[in-house]
């Protein structure tokens, strides 16, 4: 089911505006016409197939080439254009689900285009900025810092240590409110990738004994000195899965750091005043109810608990006379807003309660607010940028709509025409298919990566030699920090298995105790050591006997599901435009070229 529907929707268009068209992504592939004529013609378009093989992750690609290949591509698109004819015919373009579903498609599109606009496209990673990231991400830092709670402290302790020349240190030990006041501000020495993202863009491009300019973060005003700067060695080489997990990084990074700046600058607009007075109420009439609706839960509550009372919600009580007393005020594309205790209580109410202070503490309340200026601001600027109307919305509240009316047409033509399996018939299966339920053999190892295989082959000269202890090596030279901080032990490594496929040629070709010769391992050469083998096992019935009974299951909905889309085919005309396929894209060409541009950027940072 899911290959069938994880394509997304085509938008119903007829063949005949297709016809003739000159456009080459606009032209029919396949059009499928319901030979009941109740349900107009559906045109899949070489634009859409296109689309469609440039989204898909290349590992669903098919692997054969030309026009085998697209037309095997192409019918996963035919199948689900079938059931979306089905839905049609059941009626399910008019269930009131649907309707209901619609403005809410509509919603988190018009808001996922602004996201994009403002947030996703700005944090696209230009030229340069994944090799700075590398550059950065090894880079080590010592600073002096001075932490204050307001702006116009930091200001002085700025002028201080550049204008007027004073000790840094000692400015930091008069002013600086952090526990590194005590040292003269002096932090330990960190790694630039283990700082808050804010103070990596500070210091990023300082070098020793220059001082940066305060920046506030939260409430909280920060200013550094540089002590030190040193760029490390490369954890491992960056290609195949680490240069993707690298990259991955470097865009949050990015994005955290331009969405931090969208915000800012939605707060700035909006002006926001509150009256302190009136947080202050409301903080009292939170911890009031607090104690009235939520009886306190012992330390080692369990996390369901925990979950149960956080969507509690707390919904203050004001007196008549608090209700009238204004809260706060801000302002919104030009227009002033003002909110009173008596809006505040709405507000709450009719927020779920997971999102609404527990506390009476200003910091919580005047967040609270600002997360729903917010979403105010981003509402408004949804409308005032005509999202909602655009056509783009258009199509994918059609898109989310047809992938909702199929869900419904599996639910009751397949789900709720398959009856549950008994006893004897999941015994049955079990017993045909007896060898698809072994455990398979199975090893604990202990690994060491290490960067070079002249340092691997050192490695096991000196265990060999009885020179050290493999614990040891592993804290000391293994660059894997993931089994290193299990003592390089891996347990339970199956044969066969997929995950860390690197082991599977060599782990299960050595005895216990054994130490294998160093061999390639992502970011550089591995040696490893058996602890303990297990042999192959016949599971039990008893073992996996829900298991078994959710495969029955899942293979009678796969053949219910087959036998209506044959039902559905047979109703309708599927027709290829042969002469169009030659625009579709070769689904084994895609797949080289997205591999060939993964290793054009390997070689490249390398």
């Amino acid at each position: 089911m899911k290959r069938i529907l994880g394509f997304g929707v085509l938008a119903v268009v007829t063949a005949s505006l297709l016809a003739g068209c000159g456009n080459v992504e606009d032209r029919a592939v396949v059009t499928i016409s319901d030979n009941e004529g109740q349900i107009e013609a559906r045109v899949v378009t070489v634009g859409y197939v296109n689309d469609r093989l440039d989204r898909i992750a290349p590992t669903l690609l098919p692997d054969v080439p030309g026009e085998e290949g697209k037309k095997q591509f192409i019918e996963e698109i035919i199948r689900k254009e079938l059931l979306v004819i089905q839905a049609h015919r059941l009626g399910f373009h008019e269930d009131e689900r649907l309707a209901t579903a619609k403005p809410y498609f509509a919603d988190t599109k018009a808001r996922s285009m602004f996201t994009d606009e403002t947030v996703t496209e700005p944090s696209k990673l230009e030229e340069g900025e994944l090799q700075e990231f590398l550059d950065l991400r090894t880079t080590s830092f010592q600073v002096l810092e001075i932490i204050v709670q307001s702006e116009e402290v930091a200001n002085e302790a700025y002028r201080r240590v550049t204008e007027g020349g004073e000790d840094f240190g000692a400015v930091a030990a008069e002013l600086s409110t952090a526990q590194s006041a005590e040292d003269h501000g002096r932090r330990e020495v960190q790694h630039w990738l283990d700082m808050h993202p804010l103070i990596r863009v500070a210091i990023k491009d300082y070098v020793k004994d220059e001082v940066t300019e305060p920046i506030l973060i939260g409430t909280t005003w920060y200013m550094f000195k540089i002590l030190s700067r040193k760029v490390g060695p490369p954890e491992k080489p960056y290609e195949g899965a680490f240069l993707t997990a690298v990259e991955l990084e470097a865009g949050t990074f990015k994005r955290q750091i331009v969405e931090h700046a969208v915000f800012a600058e939605m707060m700035e607009s909006a002006a926001m005043v509150f009256n302190d007075e009136a947080v202050e109420i409301a903080g009292r009439r939170i911890v009031e109810k607090m104690d009235e609706v939520l009886p306190p839960l012992p330390d080692d509550a369990p996390f369901e608990e925990r979950m149960e009372r956080a969507r509690v919600q707390v919904v203050p009580d004001f007196t008549d006379e608090e209700a009238g007393i204004e809260f706060m005020r801000y302002t919104i594309g030009g227009e002033e807003i003002v909110m009173s205790l008596a809006d505040l209580h709405d507000l709450i109410a009719e927020t779920p309660g997971m999102e609404t202070p527990k506390g009476g503490e200003y910091e919580r309340i005047t967040s609270f607010m600002k997360r729903t200026v917010r979403d105010e601001i981003i509402e408004y600027e949804v409308d005032v940028r005509g999202y909602r109307d655009s056509q783009e919305v258009a199509d994918y509240v059609e898109s989310r709509s047809e992938e909702l009316m199929i869900d419904f047409v599996y639910e009751t033509e397949v789900s709720q025409k398959v009856a549950e399996p008994m006893g004897q018939e999941v015994r049955d299966y079990f017993r045909s298919h007896r060898d698809d339920f072994i455990k398979p053999a199975a090893v604990d190892v202990q690994q060491i990566i290490v960067g070079t295989e002249n340092e691997a082959n050192l490695i096991v000269q000196r265990l060999e030699a009885g020179e050290a202890e493999f614990f040891d090596l592993v804290q000391k030279h293994s660059i894997d920090e993931w089994s290193k901080s299990k003592d390089g032990i891996i347990t339970g490594y199956e044969q066969g298995e997929r995950r860390l496929d690197y082991l599977q040629g060599v782990a299960f070709d050595l005895e216990v105790g054994e130490i294998s010769q160093p061999f390639r391992a992502p970011g550089g050469y591995a040696v490893v050591r058996v602890l303990a083998a297990y042999p192959e096992e016949m599971l039990a019935f008893s073992d996996v006997a829900d298991v078994v009974k959710i495969s029955v299951w899942n293979l009678a909905k796969e053949a219910r599901l087959l036998e209506l889309l044959d039902g559905i085919r047979a109703s309708c005309a599927v027709e290829y435009t042969e002469g169009n396929l030659k625009y579709v894209k070769d689904p084994t060409e895609v797949r080289e070229e997205r591999e060939s541009e993964r290793v054009t950027v390997s070689k490249t940072i390398g």
